[in-house]
């Protein structure tokens, strides 16, 4: 019997990663609570030490009504995102109240997500986060990367996730943590003999979701 040839030039597989990309959200939703990560709707709790590729970044403003987001002004790629003032809802007498049930919260939220890939199974997952602490890790996490690629332009860094105390205006809390535990360059994630993993070009309207186009290959030698 003949073998089977299955034409993948047009399999329609490009298009559907970029309607899947074409969002803020890229694949699962990742958060950070209480000191735990979770993944998902159904908030299935992830262990510390999990490792992702960090692929990109965006920033926006989200405005939130019944504790669902019904609104994303995105920053555009070399411009600041708008401030706050320019949104309107400005008055606090419309505005829901918080998870106290007594403090009226801001229905704009300033909003980061960082977008990962699971290396071994190329899934998608996108870590958003609101609060002051988890932007810095976001910004932080982006600072380093920049530095890296001064010297090695392709660099993408597996990141480990984790959390961390630090104090509030509200008392001690726990913030999330993107420990960097090595970095990748053209190739495969995977070792020895394992399949090789290609992140592809995905750009969308709004922002670049996955900024390589080389297969991560070797650790980057120091």
């Amino acid at each position: 019997m003949n073998d089977l040839v299955i034409a993948t030039q047009d399999d329609g597989f490009s298009d559907a990663a970029a309607d899947a990309n074409a969002g803020f959200l890229r694949g699962t939703l990742v958060t950070f609570s209480d000191g735990r990560w979770y993944r998902g709707k159904e908030k299935v709790e992830i262990k510390e030490g999990v490792r992702y590729a960090a692929v990109g970044t965006a920033h926006c403003w989200q405005k939130w009504l019944d504790k669902k987001p019904v609104e994303t002004i995105m920053r555009q790629a070399g411009k600041p995102l708008p401030e706050r003032d320019d949104l309107g809802d400005s008055d606090e007498a419309d505005w829901e109240m918080g998870f106290d049930g007594k403090t009226p919260k801001d229905p704009w939220q300033n909003t980061r997500a960082l977008y990962l890939i699971d290396p071994m199974t190329a899934e998608a997952c996108t870590f958003t986060v609101s609060s002051w602490a988890g932007r810095a890790v976001i910004a932080d996490l982006g600072d380093q990367i920049v530095r890296m690629r001064q010297a090695h332009p392709n660099a993408i860094p597996i990141v480990e996730l984790g959390s961390a105390p630090h104090m509030t205006k509200f008392g001690r809390k726990t913030k999330p943590v993107l420990k960097i535990v090595e970095w990748k360059r053209g190739g495969s994630l995977v070792e020895n003999d394992e399949p090789q993993l290609r992140l592809v070009h995905a750009e969308t309207k709004s922002a670049k979701a996955i900024e390589t186009a080389d297969v991560l290959d070797d650790e980057i030698p120091f």
